[in-house]
């Protein structure tokens, strides 16, 4: 995370850049744990 600055968030949320892509199946199946935490930290 030490590598991580406000500059470079910034030039990757303006160049969107790098990208990374999934294959349909494996984002689907990521999603699902994502979407479990976020309900057990909303209660």
């Amino acid at each position: 995370m030490r590598l991580n600055t406000l500059e470079k968030l910034y030039q990757t949320m303006r160049d969107r850049a790098p990208e990374i892509t999934l294959e349909e199946s494996l984002r689907l199946a990521a999603l699902k744990p994502i979407q479990k935490m976020l309900e057990l930290s909303a209660k």
